[in-house]
């Protein structure tokens, strides 16, 4: 076999293991095809550099290669970013807001310390009891910072607290569904998301809805604990068991 045909193969299943990534529900342990290439990620290093590299041609860092799969991160010229409109079409500044802050407020629910991040935990949660998580912080902060509007130049994360609190948490439709307007409505639709891209599995209907959190999610939050909104959620809520 050539050099030639040897690369242009690793190079083929460097893109196969890559696709096989961009697909969240697939899991290697139905798929031999995938174990084997999960398999000689984390053993082969050539190969292992042959797929970073093409998966950064794509846009894309590898953050993690195990049992469960393949976890990618889109970078934000990377055509598999998620865009706006792709995760709800006509969404408001205030309504991108609030969408921004419940997504972090998940994320600071599953895991609200860095060492919950390192943990194998079973994590779950769900509609009712984020809902509670944020409201309860943003209580907090408002009891921190005042009533006031923010200032202009003030961050986002202030904002999105503050309009958090101004929504109503629950308003039945006339079919006896959450509003989706309302901050439960909001927080169903981003966990009902969480799970279409294969981060949470739905465990009942329970609360609004109660998922369990999966390992490549731990490993997509382990990205965000550096952004100073986790942290700052996760500091001003009430301590809890969990």
């Amino acid at each position: 076999m050539s050099r030639g045909t040897t690369v242009a193969r690793e190079a083929g299943a460097a893109a196969q293991l890559v696709a096989l990534g961009l697909q969240p529900r697939l899991r290697p342990a139905a798929d031999g095809a995938y174990l084997d290439l999960v398999t000689r990620y984390r053993s082969d290093a050539a190969f292992r550099d042959v797929v970073d590299h093409v998966a950064d041609g794509l846009g894309l860092t590898v953050l993690d290669a195990d049992a469960s799969g393949v976890v990618l991160a889109p970078r934000t010229d990377s055509p598999f970013a998620l865009r706006l409109g792709d995760y709800r079409a006509n969404l408001s500044v205030n309504e991108r807001l609030l969408h921004g802050l419940i997504h972090v407020g998940i994320a600071a629910y599953c895991y609200p310390t860095p060492a919950s991040l390192l943990d194998d935990d079973v994590r779950v949660c769900s509609v009712a009891a984020v809902e509670r998580f944020l409201r309860d912080a943003a209580e907090r902060l408002r009891e921190r910072h005042g009533d006031d509007d923010p200032d202009a130049g003030q961050p986002e994360l202030e904002q999105a607290w503050r309009l958090y609190l101004r929504r109503q948490a629950v308003r039945e439709t006339a079919d006896g569904r959450a509003g989706v307007s309302t901050t439960s409505g909001m927080v169903k639709y981003a966990l009902e998301r969480l799970a279409d891209q294969g981060f949470m599995t739905k465990l009942s209907d329970a609360e609004g809805g109660t998922y369990r959190a999966l390992h490549r999610y731990r490993v997509e939050v382990r990205e965000l604990a550096a952004v100073e909104a986790w942290r700052v959620l996760a500091a001003a809520a009430p301590a809890r068991e969990g």
